[in-house]
């Protein structure tokens, strides 16, 4: 990264300094806490960085209707710190939740494990505020959850890297604080049976919050956070599912269950070795880690994998010699290809996602995407090289 950096305070602040960059021709880098910087093909040109932290005003919180409008560069937890005063939160848990600012989170669309029941940001956001590359601020949605004017203008912000616009501010529909929360922990002997399980979970009745995987050792943790006799019942229900499907058991409350989800979460939470985002079918979930197993035993190398699995969503950290996993990346891409799923490359050693590219062939929605950059930034100005295609011709 190289430029110089501003560090604007409001939307006004990062408005003007858009505008004197677009009008010179000088390409932005936007920045918030940077925990996502590698979530993209390579950064391109960069004259002039855009830091976020300078956004940073108090949270306006509206607890009778289950809103809050909160600034960019506020991080997740500071969010959150407030909105538990009146029991509330933004339902959201991606890793560095402690760093990760709103804005990053909106650009990446990330979400955690709590995705199963609560969507990402995508799902959560109903009005958002953006400063745009020309100096314009524009404003979307509204602070009532029917309130749906502009709503998809929100929602095109939300994965797009920085790519479009600067966003400000943001409003998000909340969700009240659980009063009791346990987890389910269940051992399965290999990868097929813990992808059966998670497709039988989302097929259920029950309403957990994640069914979360982690390989090797193959475990579903299957969270439940509502009230206690609730909360109760269908930890017995899904225990009843379990053994059904082979699975030993353990459940986990308190901070033996903190422990738990703090110890997950660090399986993913560094960009060491290559991280590939698969998303699937949930019942490709089981085949797309077998075949992982198979690639990695041939190339003699471990993996990790953590994800989503009643949603389709993993993903997975390959160790060992990097000179082995560009062979293995294309046969994952190629195998999720095969089941019309997508395998982006997060983080790689150096030259690894030069050679393969961040996201695999380009679709065929490339061309609507980059008609949408051409109208937001015919300038190119934000975050060159960072738009969610691969360089070149689609």
């Amino acid at each position: 990264m190289s430029g110089e950096t501003f560090q604007p305070a409001d939307a006004a602040g990062v408005a003007a300094k858009l505008k004197w960059a677009n009008d010179e021709g000088l390409a932005v880098s936007v920045h918030g806490a940077g925990t996502k910087q590698s979530w993209s093909a390579r950064a391109g040109r960069t004259d002039v960085v855009l830091s976020t932290l300078g956004l940073n005003a108090p949270a306006d919180h509206v607890p009778g209707d289950l809103v809050a409008t909160v600034s960019a560069g506020t991080s997740l937890d500071a969010v959150n710190d407030v909105l538990r005063r009146e029991r509330q939160w933004l339902p959201l848990d991606p890793a560095c939740s402690n760093r990760a600012t709103i804005g990053g989170i909106i650009s990446t669309n990330d979400s955690g494990p709590r995705r199963h029941r609560f969507g990402t940001p995508r799902d959560l956001i109903i009005g958002i505020e953006i400063a745009l590359a020309d100096g314009r601020i524009a404003r979307a949605g509204g602070r009532v959850v029917k309130n749906v004017a502009g709503y998809d203008l929100s929602k095109l912000l939300c994965g797009s890297l920085g790519s479009l616009a600067v966003v400000t501010s943001a409003t998000f529909k909340l969700a009240p604080l659980p009063p009791v929360s346990a987890t389910l922990v269940a051992s399965l002997p290999d990868a097929r049976s813990a992808g059966a399980l998670a497709v039988a979970l989302g097929g259920s009745t029950l309403t957990p919050s994640t069914v979360e995987l982690q390989s090797p050792p193959h475990r579903l943790l299957i969270r439940f956070e509502t009230s206690p006799r609730a909360t109760e019942r269908q930890v017995a229900a899904a225990t009843s599912l379990c053994a059904t499907h082979g699975a030993a058991t353990e459940v986990l409350t308190g901070q033996a269950e903190a422990d738990a989800w703090i110890a997950h979460e660090r399986r993913m939470a560094d960009d060491a070795g290559t991280i590939v985002k698969l998303a699937t079918l949930a019942t490709d979930v089981a085949g797309m880690l077998s075949r992982v197993e198979t690639l990695t035993a041939e190339h003699g190398i471990g993996y990790t994998a953590a994800g989503r699995a009643a949603l389709g969503v993993i993903f997975v950290r390959l160790a060992g010699d990097p000179g082995s996993h560009d062979a293995i990346v294309g046969e994952l891409r190629r195998e999720a290809a095969a089941r019309r799923g997508s395998a982006v490359l997060l983080a790689a050693p150096p030259g690894l996602k030069e050679r393969l590219g961040a996201w695999g062939p380009n679709s065929d929605a490339v061309p609507i995407m980059r008609a949408v950059k051409a109208r937001f930034d015919p300038r190119g100005t934000l975050n060159p090289g960072r738009e969610p295609w691969e360089p070149g011709p689609s």
